[in-house]
């Protein structure tokens, strides 16, 4: 699943692997980028293309080709990944879960959750465990699991017992995705479930 396209004849370099870039516009349900005037008038009219607002309707947007106006071409390329970027960054809710001050009732309920056919991405590291499931972020210390003498690879084990959760480290997961998210570890399992 990609989460913005680029419609373009040419090849771009540097564009995130969440952009899908393709010659054929097809839906128009995720913020699409026609690049060039022409190709533009000839998908929507001339009387729909304005050169003082881009936007052609919602989620779609146009810009000159780089061999009409390159300033304008990189600018705006810039600002459309940019808006995806963010987009991806702030769509995501982080809840952590501290097993020593949460309700008896909410840890049964999770304990539900990890359990359920619902599909979710569970990405592992050193120090903590972050499960998606298309709400938000849950993350879990697996110091704490250690500290009251449950072995965190044995839950690691119980989680990954339930087919729908998928579960990843960072070794065993696409480098373009640990590259996006840089030091931030909570949109990582969110990524993963969008795009696979």
């Amino acid at each position: 699943m990609f989460l913005g396209r680029i419609v373009t004849k040419s090849k771009i370099e540097g564009i995130p692997f969440f952009i899908e870039i393709t010659e054929s516009p097809g839906d128009f349900t995720i913020p699409t980028l026609i690049i060039g005037k022409k190709r533009a008038i000839d998908l929507f009219g001339v009387e729909n293309i304005h050169v003082l607002d881009k936007k052609i309707q919602e989620n779609v947007y146009w810009t000159f080709a780089k061999n009409e106006r390159r300033v304008d071409y990189e600018e705006e390329l810039k600002k459309f990944v940019n808006s995806i970027e963010n987009k991806v960054n702030h769509s995501v809710n982080y809840y952590f879960i501290n097993i020593f001050t949460e309700k008896l009732s909410f840890l049964k309920k999770f304990i539900k959750y990890i359990y359920n056919n619902e599909r979710k991405s569970v990405y592992v590291t050193s120090k903590h465990i972050y499960i998606y499931g298309g709400k938000n972020v849950i993350g879990l210390s697996r110091g704490d699991f250690e500290y009251i003498g449950i072995d965190s690879d044995k839950v690691i084990e119980k989680i990954k017992s339930n087919p729908s959760n998928i579960v990843f480290t960072e070794y065993e997961i696409d480098q373009n995705i640990v590259k996006f998210a840089k030091s931030s570890n909570i949109i990582i399992p969110y990524i993963h479930y969008i795009t696979y």
